[in-house]
């Protein structure tokens, strides 16, 4: 946000004194007139006394010169009328309209959010929430758009600094002279800064003619703490180290012109700018009773170099810490973008990208009158020039509630994500709320509320259990590290579906909601065939199992092994499976032997991925051993080895698993059993044949596993080399799998 200076020339040849016009447009611009005399010192006089310009006017001229000056200066400025103005240098604001910023940051229409994070005590489980509101120009006034007359406000047509400096950087044909044609203040001595308020110079100074150039710097205030001026025409840069004390910290403004004739006679623009970033704190979308002891940025750099010319900063590495003492009260029902620190007490900081190491640092006192001290890295954001960066602090109740987990992108099928949530005993009553911003195609589930726990256990397995995935809405009492179950449909649309999870106590109240965001990405689409993204791990063919591949689970004494026998007539009666029980007084076994799953003589079609990854999966009821023996190992099954490799993950299980299951129950005096069943008409996701292979697109790299076998000798399958063909491969090695589906 810039402001508007207007520097106006005189002939320097003047035949008394002038009226000036103010033409002046304001559009977001504080206007300003100069009138430039054509010498300030008759030191300079003497350098000029060889311009013929200046010869050919003789002592009519100096005559004519002193009686401008008999125009009593002292006698304008108290009239503030600018059309009686003299020829020696005064400034006066234009009264077209009040300068403001194009938004103030106290409110979330008036910024952009830049970040959101959480301050949190070392000591303790509290937690402060803090969202970084930047606002273009600086505003470090009251909020909700009032302006306050403070050395740190918006500088302004009716709060401008009551002086500035000015530097005249000066050539003479073309060649700099080392000397400033002007290096002086201009200061405001009416009673009131705004309309007809007038500045002028220490000293008078005119146009020197053509033959000389100049270019005008300009900055406001004269007196900044820490702020080095250039002391010879060489120098464009001003020096800077913050103030300690945010009352010593001011918002410097500069101007800068182009190269101007020294005939100019016409009015010369300067346009002021702000070259610092306000920092302030404000009141977020929750406070409590207490009070805000104190503020701190810690870790920020503090030191560096403005170059007028160019207007960039160059900053050393120092930094240090600026913090201040508030005690402010607070009583729960402050509003949204009220403020915390005062337009006093707003940081005026340098520029940057903080280092690593920067800190926001709040001290709260609860309604207890205990500390808590909170703390979080902003390392890494941006304090642009020129802008207010607000941080709003919304401080909870002394509880902990919280998403522990990182978010990860998912992928395109059926989805089952574990994330774990973080709550203390000092919730308020009534629990926590999840909720989503999908509610059709994302339900939870917290882990050990399933309807059983061989639900739970076939969940772990990795089954997605339509019917047994939940609800929208999930409300607990439970507290400490509670894992939760997030079920997501299959994305089989043509974009990535963007979902935020919402979670927040379930009392009625103003509270804090955390949000958990993450990306479900939609298949990569090739010639109406979509590809899974995220490569999920290596897996055998199978289908060719030695005899070491056979594995004993010992249940012990007991009536268990009635409900294992039950589930094994019912779901798993296959050849392969066998168990000896002589009653409870003997130990229960049951052996799987998937040497004895028999020969494959399907699954060799080359298009049809679809159809073998279903033979595969169903054949022989393989696919019902992979989900006994997660079960059996829950109900104490204790296996007599540990397999070389795991017989039930195999390719094209591992592609069947991508899609949603149906649960098939039956009941005994013993319980229940669940039976996992994934129908065929629901089998959309499926390894690729062999020649379905080449159409997957997502910057694939390497072998992957097709769905066609090579029956004879009947230890090989098709593989797929990305940006190649396909080639037998042995069964039993390990290569990538991807699941692919039609488009819908």
């Amino acid at each position: 946000m810039y402001s508007g200076i207007i520097i106006h020339g005189i002939d320097h040849l003047p035949t008394g004194c002038k009226g000036l016009n103010v033409p002046l447009t304001l559009t977001n611009s504080l206007g300003v007139l100069l009138l430039a005399n054509k010498y300030k010192t008759t030191e300079e006089m003497k350098v000029h006394k060889n311009n013929p310009s200046w010869m050919s006017g003789g002592m009519a001229t100096v005559l004519l010169c002193m009686l401008l000056f008999s125009c009593n200066n002292e006698g304008f400025l108290e009239s503030g009328n600018l059309e009686k103005a003299c020829d020696n240098i005064c400034f006066g604001i234009s009264s077209d309209k009040n300068v403001q910023t194009r938004g103030y940051a106290c409110s979330d229409d008036e910024g952009y959010t830049a970040g959101r994070f959480m301050l949190r005590s070392d000591n303790s489980a509290d937690t402060l929430c803090v969202r970084t509101i930047v606002s273009e120009g600086i505003n470090v006034s009251g909020f909700e758009g009032k302006q306050v007359l403070t050395r740190a406000t918006l500088v302004g047509k009716d709060n401008f600094y009551n002086k500035f400096h000015v530097l005249a950087y000066w050539s003479k044909n073309g060649t700099p002279v080392n000397q400033f044609y002007m290096n002086t203040n201009a200061s405001n001595s009416a009673a009131s800064v705004g309309t007809g308020a007038i500045w002028s110079t220490e000293q008078t100074y005119y146009w020197p003619g053509a033959d000389h150039s100049f270019q005008f710097y300009a900055w406001a205030p004269t007196d900044a703490s820490g702020l080095a001026t250039p002391s010879s025409p060489q120098e464009k840069s001003l020096a800077y180290i913050v103030p300690e004390a945010a009352a010593d910290q001011k918002d410097i403004v500069v101007a800068t012109t182009n190269e101007i004739p020294g005939d100019n006679k016409a009015a010369v623009p300067l346009a002021f700018k702000h070259i610092c970033t306000a920092v302030r704190f404000a009141v977020g979308s929750q406070m409590q009773p207490g009070s805000i002891k104190s503020v701190a940025l810690k870790g920020v750099k503090n030191a560096g170099t403005y170059d007028m010319a160019g207007g960039t900063w160059s900053l050393g590495g120092t930094t240090t810490n600026f913090s201040q003492t508030l005690n402010k009260a607070t009583t729960g029902t402050e509003a949204n973008g009220d403020a915390i620190t005062s337009s006093e007490g707003t940081f005026m900081m340098m520029p940057q990208t903080l280092p690593a190491g920067a800190t926001v640092e709040v001290v709260f006192t609860n309604a207890s009158g205990v500390d808590r001290t909170l703390s979080a890295s902003i390392a890494g954001s941006e304090w642009t020039m020129g802008t207010t960066v607000t941080y709003k602090l919304s401080v909870t109740p002394e509880y902990e509630l919280e998403f522990v987990s990182q978010p990860k992108a998912q992928d395109a099928h059926y989805v089952i994500y574990p994330i774990t949530i973080k709550c203390d005993n000092k919730l308020p009553a009534g629990g926590w709320t999840l909720t989503s911003n999908d509610k059709d195609n994302v339900t939870f589930v917290e882990k050990g509320k399933f309807v059983s726990n061989d639900i739970q256990t076939l969940v772990d397995a990795g089954y997605w259990l339509d019917g047994y995935n939940g609800t929208s809405t999930l409300t607990s009492t439970t507290k400490g590290d509670v894992q939760v179950y997030v079920f997501l449909k299959e994305n089989a649309t043509e974009a990535d579906r963007n979902i935020t999870l919402s979670l927040k106590p379930a009392a009625q109240g103003n509270y804090e909601t955390k949000e958990f965001s993450f990306t479900q990405y939609c298949p990569a689409w090739n010639n109406g065939m979509g590809v899974e993204r995220i490569q999920d791990g290596d897996h055998p063919w199978g289908f060719s199992w030695d005899p070491n591949m056979k594995i004993t689970y010992n249940f012990g004494k007991g009536l268990r092994p009635v409900l294992v026998s039950l589930y094994i007539k019912i779901f798993v009666n296959h050849p392969y499976v066998t168990s000896n029980w002589g009653g409870v007084f003997t130990d229960f076994k049951v052996t799987i032997d998937f040497s004895k799953v028999g020969t494959l003589t399907t699954a060799t079609d080359q298009n049809n991925g679809n159809k073998n990854t279903w033979e595969l999966y169903s054949f022989n009821g393989l696919n019902d051993a992979s989900a006994f023996m997660a079960q059996i190992e829950s109900w104490g099954g204790v296996p007599d080895k540990t397999l070389p490799a795991n017989p039930s993950e195999y390719a094209a299980r591992a592609c069947a698993m991508k899609n949603k299951y149906r649960v098939e129950t039956k009941n005994n005096s013993e319980g229940t059993i669940y039976r996992p069943v994934l129908d065929q008409a629901n089998m959309v996701w499926y390894l690729p044949a062999q020649n379905e292979a080449v159409n997957m697109n997502d910057n694939l790299s390497g072998d992957y596993w097709t769905s066609t076998a090579i029956t004879n000798p009947g230890t090989t399958a098709y593989k797929y080399t990305v940006g190649g063909s396909t080639s037998p491969e042995e069964r039993n090695k390990a290569i990538h799998v991807r699941a692919v589906r039609q488009k819908p």
